[in-house]
């Protein structure tokens, strides 16, 4: 996605973009149909202060850490997600959190942050040997192959299931948004009940908005948004809007 590609390109593309007077639409980039970007550029063009973005940006991420428990084990949901067409192709974005970064370099940019993928701290999920590994074949037979390879990291992540739910809290791959400190973080955490994320479904994506206005309690924007359906709906959505622009600028 551009939008989160190298900032010299990003930047190029917002110049002409002004210069020509045309659209960029790219809403559907971030939480599928879910009015994420909608929501914070109208907070910030009606003279609102963001402070700090928080949530869940990764359907897989939200179904893996909803679904793990004793009985279902890593290796086990994150198959599920790829049955369900919740993944991206290559199941590694998700786990490895770029895609998490992907997006949350895109809302920290709507937030006039001059980052790039590589400014934003990211836990991966999965070991090097993994990441850095060649996988060859058809789609199906590349994700046989990384399933049977992250078997490995079960016992592991189980163990940090337990550690969370010893403390009474749930396992959530969270993003934050600090816009003071021009800090961005991707990370799995111990949330806690009085956490947005902790009731997060297994299909959800979701943003908490922490601005001058909603200081006592953020403005959310939460839903449905894994699955090809919603994605197609989102990508729908951004085609119409291009092209009430278009027909508004030709009257």
């Amino acid at each position: 996605c551009a939008s989160a590609g190298p900032l010299d390109r990003y930047r190029a593309i917002q110049a002409s973009q002004r210069s020509n007077s045309v659209e960029w639409q790219y809403e559907s980039s971030v939480g599928s149909a879910l009015p994420v970007l909608t929501t914070l550029r109208d907070l910030i063009q009606t003279g609102d202060e963001v402070q700090l973005l928080r949530g869940c940006l990764s359907g897989t991420m939200a179904y893996v850490f909803k679904t793990l428990d004793e009985d279902t084990s890593f290796s086990d949901v994150v198959r599920a997600t790829i049955d369900m067409d919740f993944a991206e192709n290559d199941i590694r974005e998700d786990l490895s959190g770029m895609d998490t970064a992907k997006k949350t370099v895109i809302l920290a940019r709507e937030l006039g942050l001059d980052i790039s993928v590589d400014d934003v701290e990211v836990e991966s999920l999965l070991p090097d040997d993994i990441i850095n590994k060649e996988y060859t074949g058809s789609r199906e037979e590349v994700h046989a192959a990384i399933l049977e390879d992250i078997k490995a990291l079960d016992g592991p992540m189980l163990e940090r299931y337990r550690a969370a739910t010893a403390e009474d809290k749930a396992l959530r791959y969270k993003f934050v948004i600090d816009v003071s400190s021009g800090k961005c973080k991707c990370s799995l955490e111990h949330v806690d009940n009085t956490d947005t994320l902790y009731r997060l479904r297994e299909n959800e994506n979701l943003v908490a908005f922490e601005t001058k206005r909603y200081t006592t309690s953020p403005l959310i924007v939460k839903g449905a948004a894994a699955g090809p359906d919603l994605s197609a709906s989102g990508m729908f959505a951004d085609l119409l809007r291009l092209g009430r622009a278009f027909v508004g600028s030709q009257s």
